[in-house]
């Protein structure tokens, strides 16, 4: 009741001014009843520029990131203290990692405080109820609620002060290699930014553990400010270090404000670092991390930008790179959070719950391990055991509630169990794998912080002697067996692997993969990434557990299926849950958006399947209640495996043909700024066909070729520009990399001859855009020669040509297809030669010639449409959607379905068990 009855002797004295002479005590009698002591801060008298006046002036109250403050004399409005303020934050001398997320203003007796952003809120109180609004002041005692974007938003400002200490240190326009083209050893980095890269891991540690409660507040912060110069900083920060590293008992004459810092132990200061001389720009930057509160950072997105802190290009990016929570708990809520979730929840609730089944529980969570086999600097790992600790914790209040232990006196390291040392990590790159080791030792700490703040204590991880298991070394080249121990429980085995397709990949990484899957498998196209998939299996063939990884969507699609999942089959797994393609953003700067699917498995036959699909790649996802069960395909059907045929699996179907691929350097083909020219020569105007691939097909672009196969010897002696052209081919194939190519004798012709016809015949493109609802099949004539972009089969009737527009057949190559990137990509000996159409009557012969005849009609509707310009997927005329429906009310028929299949999921479900049965048929 001091400031009560300060106050009533105020107005009883009438005194005035109380605003500069009493304004620090104030703040800092309120300060200290949340345990701060405004002594070890520089809290008051702040100069700031106001942004109505430009004029500058003195904040009574200001905690970096934390909170500002102005105190006003007794009956001065609120309202304009609050406004003076933000006029102080808007004036652009406070930082924007500074901005503070609370707003104190008062006149003595009145109190009010603001949540600023998003979810701000406005309090206001006499000052003899501030403790009923406690709830609302425990900021200051570091007990806020931080929401997600909080997180995001923090670790973004973290990025950027990290960025500035680089840049400080090095260059602003010093760069290295990030992601696939980073260092792998730290002999291979430049030495400069090694060791740059190593005192900022040490920096991160000390600023982080300043801000956390590793040891006394601010004690990094007042050693920088107070302790060090621009000309002794190296020195002063190089001595720190090598203090963390010795043990209390074994320090000597250690000045006083290195002696308050405890003894840290692990790999954070154990190597002697190149001592380092700074300027004033490096201690002005270290000093900004100081005054940054550091305990709002997510360890695992701070932890993907802070990898990216040696690029130019990421530093500059504004934090913009990193791997979102909600992605990677795609992984981890399916395959183990969610059902232990469940568990706790069930076993919490259950009032006849055992305090024995309680410690059970909890004691299994201990038993179990967590391996990412491709952790970068940890992510997966930080978020695993994170959200494990958050279990366990809310089993430990349960426990300490039903066993009455309701104060801090017992020692609850007896009661917390799970550890850091039960995750483990495989990286390549070294610079990711040391961040790895911090940011869960981090995490650790905010784990402890949440179980303390929850029951009162926690476990004293200082000396460190517990650590996560971060190995630096190729994962496909390791013995898994060999370094991971048995534990009594579960393995779980998760994570994000390099996506690599068999075009990209090196020969070095192509070794790998051959040595992951061993020398009899037959690679084929498999990405990269199922190197991993080989591994664990290997790992997982004799110790239980379970496993997932965000892959690539080619592992879901095409020849690709049937090399992967039969191996995975074969060992007796099955799909637990499955994340249909999305996109994927990647943590590289520069680097693509990866279109990915997340497939969990597991050897539980009674575990719950769940399948979550995106109507588009950004989307949100829906998540879908597998009926018969999860295939290879994503798709909830048969578990089938649909792989290369020779020959179309239908009765009836004839086979699709690739078309000609010139090989020529641009000589046999004839382009529109060239076709008049070689119009006017007569000789070689006898010889020009139309030359359509996708492009000329779907776009209604010209190109043409020189059709050489009648060509007659004669003619060389006619024209000069056919004998140019041809020994133009000659000296290309001569200079050609591939043999086959060189030694080719026919230089006249096109290197590979595909499909010519004499009669009309229907032309499919290779590659379509996956947003189209139908194929864009051409019908053309026998004067056309395709491209090897086009796929072709003779149709003198129109029956091909009308179920090559069929939604069944354009469902079945989303399916079972390839992809290029996320567009369609057709395959003759697995999309058409296995798809399962019906055998066809007469009389349904006769309706699909109609129906296709009715499509062709609607397009001549409009002559001059191009083929892209008719499927326009938000313009298509819709005589031309009605007469494709019409088709599809045919086509779905002979599928067995009563009318026309509406929904994408329900023609999958038709499409594979049809395709079971014809292939139980002719077996």
């Amino acid at each position: 009741m001091f400031w009560r009855d300060r106050v009533e002797g105020w107005k009883a004295d009438k005194v005035t001014g109380t605003e500069r002479s009493h304004a620090q005590q104030y703040w800092s009698d309120l300060l200290k009843c949340f345990g701060v002591i405004p002594e070890r801060i520089d809290l008051f008298e702040r100069d700031a520029a106001r942004a109505t006046t430009g004029g500058a002036g003195y904040i009574d109250l200001f905690w970096s990131g934390v909170v500002i403050g102005e105190a006003k004399s007794l009956g001065r409005d609120l309202n304009a203290a609050f406004s003076q303020a933000l006029d102080y934050l808007a004036g652009g001398s406070i930082a924007d990692h500074e901005f503070p997320k609370y707003v104190l203003v008062a006149d003595f007796e009145h109190l009010r405080i603001d949540r600023l952003g998003d979810d701000a809120w406005t309090v206001q109180c006499r000052i003899e109820d501030i403790p009923d609004h406690v709830d609302q002041l425990m900021f200051l005692a570091g007990k806020e609620t931080i929401t997600k974007q909080d997180e995001v938003e923090a670790s973004i400002a973290a990025s950027k002060l990290m960025a500035g200490m680089y840049n400080a240190m090095l260059d602003e326009d010093a760069d290295a290699g990030v992601g696939e083209y980073a260092a792998q050893n730290p002999e291979d980095e430049d030495l400069a930014v090694q060791q740059t890269s190593m005192w900022m891991t040490r920096l991160l540690f000390l600023l982080y553990g300043d801000d956390a409660g590793l040891w006394e507040e601010d004690l990094f912060y007042r050693f920088v400010l107070y302790d060090t110069t621009t000309d002794n900083l190296g020195a002063q920060l190089t001595a720190l270090f090598h203090v963390l590293n010795t043990p209390l008992n074994q320090r000597r004459r250690v000045p006083q404000a290195m002696a308050r810092f405890p003894y840290v132990n692990g790999s954070v200061f154990r190597d002697t670092l190149v001592p380092e001389y700074f300027d004033n720009e490096f201690r002005e930057a270290l000093l900004a991390a100081c005054r940054f509160h550091w305990t709002r950072i997510s360890p695992a997105v701070f932890g993907s930008m802070f990898q990216l802190v040696k690029s130019k290009e990421a530093r500059r990016a504004d934090g913009e790179h990193y791997t979102s929570e909600a992605n990677i708990l795609k992984v981890l809520e399916p395959l183990l959070l969610d059902q232990l979730r469940e568990e706790a929840d069930r076993l919490i609730a259950n009032k006849s719950t055992s305090q024995k089944a309680l410690r059970q529980f909890r004691d299994e969570l201990a038993t179990m391990q967590f391996v990412d086999p491709a952790c970068g600097c940890g992510n997966f790992l930080v978020i695993a055991y994170r959200e494990l600790r958050r279990i366990e914790t809310r089993v430990i209040v349960e426990l300490r509630r039903r066993e009455k232990l309701t104060t801090a006196s017992f020692d609850v390291s007896l009661d917390q169990k799970l550890t850091i040392d039960q995750f483990h990590g495989f990286e390549i790159n070294w610079w990711p794998a040391k961040i790895a080791e911090t940011a869960m030792f981090l995490v650790d700490h905010q784990a402890n912080r949440e179980l303390a703040a929850a029951v009162g204590d926690a476990p004293d991880r200082l000396p460190i002697k517990i650590t996560a298991h971060i190995r630096h070394d190729n994962a496909l080249r390791l013995s898994w067996d060999a370094v991971l121990p048995r534990p009594v429980g579960l393995t779980y085995v998760f994570g994000n692997p390099p996506f690599l397709g068999d075009h990209t990949r090196t020969k070095e990484q192509l070794s790998d993969l051959k040595a992951a899957w061993g020398g009899k498998k037959v690679l084929g196209r498999l990405d990269f990434v199922t190197g991993w998939h080989a591994k664990t299996l290997q790992l997982l063939a004799n110790r239980p557990g379970e496993f997932a990884y965000v892959t690539t969507n080619s592992i879901t699609q095409g020849d690709q299926v049937p090399r992967l999942f039969e191996p995975i089959y074969d060992g007796g797994w099955r799909i637990k849950f499955g994340h249909r393609t999305f996109a994927w953003d990647s943590e590289a700067p520069g680097a693509a958006v990866v279109h990915c699917v997340i497939v969990g498995f597991t050897k539980d036959r009674s575990a719950r399947q769940s399948l979550w699909d995106y109507e588009h790649p950004n989307a949100t996802p829906v998540h879908l209640q597998p009926k018969t069960g999860i295939n290879a395909y994503l798709v909830d059907g048969p578990s089938v495996l649909v792989g290369p045929r020779s020959r179309p699996l239908a009765a009836g179907l004839p086979e699709l043909s690739y078309g000609s691929k010139p090989s020529d350097g641009g000589n046999l083909v004839v382009t529109e700024d060239q076709i008049e020219g070689v119009r006017r020569d007569p000789t070689l105007s006898k010889y020009v066909r139309p030359y359509i691939g996708t492009t000329e097909m779907l776009y209604g672009k010209g190109r043409w070729c020189l059709w050489l196969v009648d060509l007659d010897p004669a003619d060389l002696n006619r024209s000069t520009e056919l004998r140019q052209r041809i020994a133009a081919v000659k000296k290309m194939r001569s200079e050609s990399k591939a043999e086959s190519t060189r030694i080719y004798r026919h230089d006249h012709l096109f290197r590979q001859m595909g499909f010519v016809s004499e009669s009309p015949f229907i032309a499919l493109p290779e590659v379509s855009s996956v947003n189209r609802r139908y194929l864009p099949v051409g019908f053309l004539g026998p004067e056309c020669i395709t491209s090897n972009k086009i796929y072709s089969a003779e149709d003198d009737g129109g029956v091909l040509f009308a179920i090559a527009c069929s939604t069944m057949l354009i469902t079945w190559m989303k399916t079972v297809g390839g992809r290029m990137k996320s567009d369609l990509s057709l395959s003759s000996t697995i999309t058409w030669n296995n798809f399962p159409l019906p055998k066809l009557d007469d009389r349904a012969q006769e309706s699909i010639i109609k129906a296709g005849l009715a499509i062709r009609a609607a397009r001549d509707r409009f002559p001059d449409r191009t083929l892209a310009e008719h499927y326009n997927t938000t313009a298509m005329d819709p005589a031309l959607v009605s007469a494709h429906d019409a088709l599809d009310r045919i086509v779905d028929k002979l599928f067995g379905a009563s009318r026309r299949i509406a929904g994408l999921e329900q023609r999958q479900e038709v499409l594979f068990a049809h395709y079971a049965a014809m292939l139980s048929e002719a077996a």
